[in-house]
């Protein structure tokens, strides 16, 4: 199977974000998506994957960007790709441990010349913020002094986040300056479940069987997004063979008025039937904003076979809100995430002996300060990052493929730690479409 139709076979089912689960392990990504509306989900161009870098600041003729609008002004090649990725968490506090295991779409786009490297379009979705989670509370309390004690035991689980279709257009102003603009759908679809069991079968639901507890919280909105960019190339700064690279691009902040349902089995006419309970309440409405969002950072290529790479991403979660449990609204805090990574490139010598010469191979570290701080303690997470790329022999289209390993948060102050290991894969399609070949 070729690269080609490897990639036009994952396009046809990319909006099928599937999740794995292990034998025994629950079905979810970090504890702290469960808190708001998710867990940042950061976007990398698959150019930069085993750095663990956005790759605003590296372009590469070859692999679609979308974190940098601006870079799309210098596509000559048609460009698609699907990234997808499997990370495993082991989480642990001063009481238990559970491991938990997600596979998942991470993005699809799609970027084409309008007019060759001078103005060029592109079409992507991918998620903005995550909600994977799955947390199981066990208790017991006395009713009185004269009943036994009931047990309990309460299952919340959550799935969804806010979700990006996006349109946008880069612009070539000359030989070093581009700029580029995006306007974007941003879809909200959140969904939590909470079952609650009691040993006693009084406190159950009452309905024939005496079933737990089942009550479903789904809130759901959108709204519109843009974003713009800045990107710069200039060569032949200390020798003649070394290039330097800059980019900068920015998110505005969108604020979405959701809707809230609250649906439960309720015993109807001696049946049982799923309700919503909080029609008309004024608690249906609420507000969730994303905040600004800043990258921007530089790459320098050495020369055709090293290059160094540098990038920061701030946002302002201070300003972000989730009305909708404003305790944890509280724990926002504005989040600073830099990082720092090598490539190696031997695939560009004239010269090039066995497979390994024909890849390209990445390295990286990456420190994330985090969107959340708990009782006063910043929720950061450290990360490891490599990987390499395979370039097909008969087209300019890829493999690329990552692993990364860290940690995140702290086990002290009844918190959560967690190690966190994973890979990533991506299929990149760069060559010339709507135009017929005339050899073959």
């Amino acid at each position: 199977m070729t690269v080609r139709t490897l990639l036009f076979t994952l396009l046809l089912c990319f909006p099928l974000a599937v999740s794995a689960q292990d034998t025994g392990i629950a079905n979810t990504g970090s504890f702290y998506s469960s808190i708001g509306f998710g867990a940042p989900a950061d976007a990398y161009s698959s150019y930069t994957l085993g750095m663990g870098l956005p790759g605003v600041s590296s372009y590469n003729s070859f692999a679609p960007s979308s974190t940098n609008p601006a870079q799309w002004g210098w596509v000559e090649l048609t460009q698609a790709q699907v990234t997808m990725g499997l990370t495993n968490f082991e989480a642990s506090d001063n009481i238990s441990s559970a491991q938990n295991s997600l596979f998942g779409f991470e993005n699809f786009q799609l970027v084409f010349p309008l007019s060759g490297r001078t103005l060029g379009a592109s079409i992507s979705f991918s998620p903005v913020t995550r909600a994977d989670y799955n947390r199981v509370e066990t208790g017991s309390f006395q009713p009185s002094n004269f009943m036994d004690e009931v047990e309990y035991s309460s299952e919340l689980t959550g799935s969804g986040g806010v979700n990006r279709l996006e349109l946008g257009l880069g612009y070539r102003l000359n030989d070093y300056l581009s700029i580029g603009y995006a306007s974007s759908v941003y879809l909200l679809s959140l969904k939590e479940r909470d079952i609650t069991r009691f040993s006693d079968n009084q406190y159950n639901r009452p309905a024939q069987g005496s079933p737990p507890i089942d009550t479903e919280n789904s809130i759901s909105g959108y709204s519109f997004g843009q974003r713009a960019g800045l990107y710069s190339r200039f060569s032949e700064i200390f020798s003649s063979s070394d290039r330097l690279q800059l980019g900068a691009s920015v998110n505005l902040p969108v604020s979405i008025d959701a809707d809230r349902t609250i649906e439960t089995f309720r015993t109807i006419n001696n049946q049982s039937q799923r309700v919503e309970i909080n029609e008309g309440s004024e608690n249906r409405s609420g507000n969730v904003t994303f905040p600004l969002e800043f990258n921007t950072g530089l790459t320098y290529y050495l020369n055709s076979v090293h290059s160094f790479s540098t990038e920061l991403q701030y946002q302002n979660w201070e300003d972000a809100e989730f009305s909708y449990n404003v305790r944890q609204q509280g724990y926002y805090k504005d989040r600073t995430k830099v990082g720092f990574g090598y490539q190696y490139h031997p695939y560009t010598r004239e010269q090039r002996q066995g497979f390994l010469s024909n890849l390209r191979y990445s390295i990286g570290a990456t420190y994330d300060d985090g969107f959340l701080a708990i009782d006063g303690q910043d929720i950061e997470t450290t990360m490891l990052h490599a990987g390499f790329s395979i370039p097909s022999q008969r087209s300019r289209s890829s493999v690329d493929f990552s692993v990364n390993y860290g940690i995140r948060g702290t086990d002290s102050g009844n918190l959560v730690k967690e190690n966190i290991w994973g890979f990533k894969l991506s299929f990149n399609l760069a060559e010339f479409m709507f135009f017929q070949q005339r050899f073959q």
